[in-house]
């Protein structure tokens, strides 16, 4: 444990999310109209937050369909009539599968 916290302490002291899989705000209504696009994805992505309108992904599918994924993740949000501007998946430290 004191490996892990020593790793991701450094996103805490800055209050930077990008490239860790700690949550941020989520807004309950946004949420709520996305939520169609939450059970197509599935298991294979968790969404961590949404900081205005670019939305962060935990990814669990494969590394080589990792930026289909995003694109059509972001298609997804923007049929449910919410802006979009980006969708960003993290994947920690996998290069591959």
């Amino acid at each position: 444990a004191a490996f892990h916290d020593n790793k991701t302490q450094i996103y805490l002291d800055k209050g930077v999310l990008a490239g860790s899989f700690l949550e941020g705000d989520k807004d309950p209504e946004v949420v709520a109209q996305i939520q169609p696009a939450l059970d197509v994805l599935g298991a294979s992505a968790d969404l961590l937050s949404i900081q205005d309108t670019v939305f962060r992904f935990r990814y669990h599918g494969l590394i080589k369909n990792k930026r289909g994924m995003a694109a059509w993740t972001e298609t997804l949000i923007r049929d449910c009539g919410v802006s979009c501007t980006g969708v960003v998946f993290e994947a920690g430290t996998r290069k591959r599968d």
